[in-house]
């Protein structure tokens, strides 16, 4: 197995062949213990954590952006970022990036904030929990008897229902809770004086829409409102500018597009961010499309070079 010093090697070697410095972002979404199909354990968020400050050089989103476009910007910089708005995002993950003095931006759905949770949710923690064992939709026959069989028909309703539009994927999901029922949820999400102790530590906080839709499956007045809306709502909570929006999914022209794009700038926004794997570099082009990182690797070695690699892209 490699050492410390091995895998150092082999990142500065990949950085000495890059030529401008360039700033990684790195997506999370949920950490610690959930009935969503988006989950990280504690355990391999926290070795990221450490394995980001032994290897890279990480920077508050707003400050990295602000080097990058000065051209200041330092070999090796990356920024947390962590979607949707889930109390894990307060419970588990602030305590950690607090326990190594680390900061990130929440990109929060801000519909989550009366309902408890966001529609994966609802349709996750009803499927995992449900006493239904067998039932039928669209012609189609489902066992519930394990777990892996849930995991997957859970993994199969995400992906069907994800492409639709608000009303279509509401009425959607009201079907499938029609055959298995509607169990109670609390405590999913986080809540408006979360929000604002993130905030007040150093936390940034960004919108991700108000429902989180598709954005290409609505018309432009939905999406305007879902955009406007999450800012408005979020700038209430925290009394401050919201400057950073992420696009709900996030791959440009299958997500979102140039419209999209357009009316995040006319709502004051500073910059943007996608799902699409790569870095930020260049403020002219990219600044309301900026690439990001998944860092799923439970291995040091992996980890380490596939984000060293995202440098170069």
């Amino acid at each position: 197995m490699l050492d410390k010093l091995t895998i150092k090697l082999f990142s500065s070697l990949i950085f000495s062949l890059i030529g401008r410095n360039k700033l990684s972002i790195l997506t999370y979404h949920r950490v610690g213990d959930s009935s969503s199909t988006i989950v990280m354990s504690e355990v391999v968020f926290e070795q990221q954590l450490i394995w980001l400050k032994r290897y890279f050089n990480p920077v508050h989103l707003a400050e990295g952006l602000k080097l990058q476009e000065e051209g200041r910007l330092p070999k090796r910089s990356v920024a947390i970022t962590v979607d949707d708005g889930y109390s894990d995002s307060y419970h588990t993950i602030f305590p950690l990036l607090k326990k190594h003095q680390l900061t990130a931006t929440f990109f929060i759905s801000t519909g989550g904030l009366k309902a408890g949770f966001l529609w994966d949710e609802l349709v996750s923690y009803n499927i995992m929990n449900t006493s239904v064992l067998k039932f039928s939709y669209q012609g189609n026959n489902y066992n519930l008897s394990t777990k892996k069989e849930r995991v997957a028909c859970l993994t199969s309703f995400l992906s069907k229902f994800k492409y639709h539009s608000l009303v279509e994927r509401d009425a959607l999901i009201a079907g499938l809770l029609g055959k298995i029922g509607s169990l109670p949820i609390k405590g999913r999400f986080l809540n408006e004086e979360q929000i604002l102790a993130l905030q007040q530590a150093g936390m940034e906080i960004g919108a991700h829409t108000h429902n989180h839709p598709i954005l290409l499956k609505e018309s432009d007045d939905t999406a305007l409102y879902e955009i406007k809306d999450s800012k408005h709502i979020l700038e209430k909570i925290i009394n401050e500018p919201v400057k950073y929006f992420a696009y709900p999914n996030g791959k440009y022209q299958l997500d979102f597009n140039f419209k999209h794009i357009e009316i995040v700038k006319e709502m004051g926004f500073q910059a943007a961010f996608s799902t699409d794997l790569g870095n930020f570099s260049n403020a002219e082009k990219e600044l309301f499309n900026i690439k990001r990182f998944n860092p799923w690797e439970k291995n040091e070695l992996s980890f380490t070079l596939r984000l060293a690699l995202n440098f170069w892209k």
